[in-house]
């Protein structure tokens, strides 16, 4: 029988074809090959991504591969099917459903299914719970839980009302009786409260309060966090009595940004700028900040700063630009060798050239063996290894 016969499409135009059977086979693959490669261990997860397939959640027209390729089920179906069951994210929405020729910047997606099958085995879904996910999507990931949980136990909200009402279509055909409510994420969903799980399929940099509010005590929130886009990872946090979330990381991974918590258009600081000090060095200044390992603790060590690539006669570089203050740092190569530059009342590289070399003190430490703490108060303290360990405080 083939996937789409057994159920309904997400859109109605999508006609049975020959390309079904295929279907069927890619969407087999892709679960056995997250089955056999460790990323799905639960059994009735497993249950789940088997009778829930992505291409049901898909629009047959608008979606986008990562690289930007147009996908189009009717006129290109094996594309189609095939990016789909390609363990990819695929882009639904751009530009928050504005038009903006020439940006396209992905706002809504749905997630590589190893991440989703990731995010959820961190969970520790357990019969009974009830679930709050903070950014529905295309319905997909809901879709997985309610086979899971059962659909009364899912709550799911998006912010943007286009996107909510194509998942609930979705999810209607699809079988299901989750219905995503159009509300903003931070606020969580105080009717259905309190959860076991929070799931955000968002990143933040600060936990909502109202996420921890509503977790049951010894419930978990799972969220992707970060302080610098590109260098984010999976949190679970587990809520205490007394209203504190903690836990541990668990490996790096990069989502769109919860709405309310964009960073805002940042234009670099030295643009146009003469350095006040200047020095060549044989070190490549920019491997700490591009390998990922470094890269991630350097963002909370070093506080209110951002980074991007800097074009420029020898080569490319890195431009550095304080948040907090007009100081800014230019690392370029110049003739097999490197040229940082700095200006303004912080020096942004000698910052974090100090705590690159308090990361090398403490043993290097990958992401995993780092934390986050959310007290009573709001205060956000990034540890190593135990909460009682070295620690850092986010700035307000």
């Amino acid at each position: 029988m083939s996937v789409v016969t057994h159920h309904a499409t997400a859109d109605a135009r999508i006609r049975v074809t020959p390309m079904d059977t295929t279907a069927h086979q890619l969407h087999t693959a892709l679960t056995d090959a997250l089955v056999h490669d460790g990323t799905l261990t639960d059994e009735r997860l497993v249950a789940a991504f088997r009778a829930t397939p992505r291409h049901l959640f898909i629009p047959e027209h608008g979606a986008r591969t990562p690289d930007g390729t147009e996908l189009d089920a009717r006129e290109r179906p094996h594309e189609w099917y095939t990016a789909v069951y390609t363990d990819a994210p695929v882009i639904t929405q751009t530009d928050s459903g504005t038009l903006s020729p020439g940006q396209l910047t992905p706002t809504s997606s749905s997630s590589a299914p190893s991440v989703v099958a990731r995010m959820l085995e961190t969970a520790e879904l357990t019969d009974g719970q009830r679930v709050l996910e903070i950014g529905t999507g295309t319905g997909w990931n809901a879709a997985l839980l309610a086979a899971r949980l059962g659909d009364a136990n899912v709550t799911t909200v998006d912010i943007d009302p286009a996107v909510a009402a194509a998942a609930r279509t979705a999810l209607s055909r699809a079988g299901h009786a989750v219905t995503p409510h159009h509300h903003p994420g931070e606020h969580g969903y105080p009717p259905h409260a309190p959860y076991h799980r929070v799931i955000a399929t968002c990143s933040v940099t600060r936990l909502p309060r109202p996420w921890i509010d509503q977790t049951t005590s010894g419930g978990l929130i799972v969220a992707p966090w970060c302080v610098l886009e590109g260098a984010g990872v999976l949190a679970r946090l587990c809520v205490s009595a007394g209203g504190e979330a903690s836990g541990h990381f668990h490996g790096g991974l990069g989502f769109m940004c919860l709405r309310s918590q964009r960073p805002p258009t940042h234009q670099p600081h030295d643009a146009g700028q003469r350095p006040e000090t200047t020095r060549l060095t044989d070190t490549d200044p920019t491997a700490p900040l591009t390998a990922f390992d470094s890269a991630f603790p350097l963002t909370f060590m070093v506080p209110s700063w951002r980074m991007g690539p800097r074009a420029a006669s020898t080569g490319t570089g890195v431009w550095l630009s304080a948040t907090d203050s007009p100081s800014w740092a230019r690392l370029l190569p110049r003739d097999g060798q490197w040229v940082v530059e700095q200006g303004g009342p912080r020096r942004l590289h000698d910052e974090l050239a100090a705590a690159h070399q308090r990361w090398r003190d403490l043993g290097s430490p990958t992401p995993e063996r780092y934390g986050l703490t959310v007290t009573r108060e709001g205060t956000h303290r990034v540890w190593l290894d135990s909460p009682t360990g070295p620690a850092w405080t986010l700035p307000d």
